[in-house]
């Protein structure tokens, strides 16, 4: 949970002696539900959205404990208490619902003290996750539309490229020197094509089980070390770690890859000025639903931030598809990697554009700590 003090909200609701509540139809028509509660944690008064986000009526509601709350009252009822002895208004950030209000699985709260007899007003703010996991459907999808491709390219590539590549080799051995170059230059091509259709195989050796208890600091550290050493040399890469985060479940070389791919595609997006953000963070209300219809958490997050273009809107919708890339000269298997290796983990991915510039990626991984023994 995410909270910190925020700026007072307007006239109508600041702390001083002459408080004029808004009207109630003003109230009443608010898309959000607020809740007036007294300084003995009861609610004294609702409004706005209210009675159908907790399917209660008014009269059910008023006299009740803000902690009664279903899915939030432990939240509500500290964030209250926090903001009264601090006397500042706080907000709380992705709060989990406990038990979920139907498809509702996440709240953002903000809590402003109203009166100095201890009542505070206390706005929920509903954030369905359907976005999110069509994002990450996509993903998945992304994932096995490589997998298919690979096993299809391997095979029908390989063999002819050991032809070719051979035949090269023997017109070498008896032309004259300008054509020698001919097919030393045949023969590098067939190499580079190889490369990539052994870049491809990867996609058709799923790892999904075996996976271990990783520090995912560790990761970012290499990865972050080998960026400064290589691709990202020229860059300004600024990590910003919570120190105590528990360690994801997953494989540590393909988290090593993961997030190479992701920060060697911020440096490239940004260019020669590129100001990279590597953060992070501990989530709380991020739920998912697995392959095996289980519900499980997802709440280390990784964000890769860039400040170049951002990504453009025709591709946002594929990024994660192979063969899909904004930079001249790209292979498009890059993020179609992540996503993939992501996937397998159990986690997900999903990108944005940053309202103050640049692309955003992120990264949400389990917990190994909740793997089944």
């Amino acid at each position: 949970m995410l909270t910190q003090a925020g700026n007072r909200p307007g006239h109508s609701f600041d702390v001083c002696s002459d408080i004029r509540t808004p009207p109630d139809d003003v109230l009443a028509s608010l898309v959000q539900s607020v809740v007036l509660v007294g300084a003995g944690g009861l609610i004294e008064e609702v409004y706005g959205a209210t009675e159908q986000l907790f399917g209660r009526s008014r009269e059910g509601l008023i006299g009740s404990p803000v902690a009664e709350l279903r899915g939030i009252g432990d939240a509500a009822h500290d964030l209250i208490g926090r903001s009264i002895s601090d006397d500042v208004p706080l907000n709380s950030y992705d709060v989990a619902c406990r038990p979920p209000l139907g498809d509702i699985e996440l709240m953002d709260m903000h809590a402003h003290p109203f009166d100095e007899a201890g009542r505070v007003l206390l706005t929920m703010q509903p954030r369905r996750i359907t976005a999110f996991l069509e994002k990450r459907d996509d993903m998945e999808a992304a994932a096995r539309s490589v997998s298919g491709l690979a096993s299809m390219l391997a095979h029908e590539i390989r063999n002819p490229l050991s032809g070719i590549r051979g035949a090269a080799q023997l017109i070498g051995r008896s032309t004259d020197q300008k054509n020698i170059r001919l097919t030393e230059l045949i023969c590098r091509e067939v190499d580079r094509i190889k490369g990539l259709v052994d870049q491809l195989e990867h996609f058709s050796m799923p790892v999904t089980t075996g996976f271990e208890p990783v520090n995912i600091h560790e990761v970012l550290d290499h990865v972050l070390s080998l960026a400064q050493a290589g691709f990202g040399e020229h860059a300004s890469i600024r990590p910003r770690f919570d120190p105590s985060l528990p360690p994801v479940n997953g494989d540590r070389d393909r988290l090593v890859q993961i997030f190479i791919n992701l920060i060697k595609n911020a440096v490239e997006a940004a260019g020669s000025e590129a100001d990279i953000t590597v953060q992070t963070s501990y989530k709380h209300g991020i739920w998912l639903t697995n392959a095996e219809g289980h519900r499980v958490r997802l709440p280390i997050e990784i964000i890769v931030r860039d400040n170049g273009p951002g990504i453009p809107e025709t591709l946002r919708a594929h990024i994660f598809d192979p063969f899909v890339s904004g930079r001249e000269g790209g292979t498009g298997l890059g993020l179609a990697l992540v996503a993939r290796y992501v996937s397998e983990m159990g986690g997900t991915v999903t990108c944005e554009n940053h309202p103050e510039g640049g692309a955003v990626f992120r990264v949400q991984l389990p917990l190994y700590e909740d793997q089944p023994k």
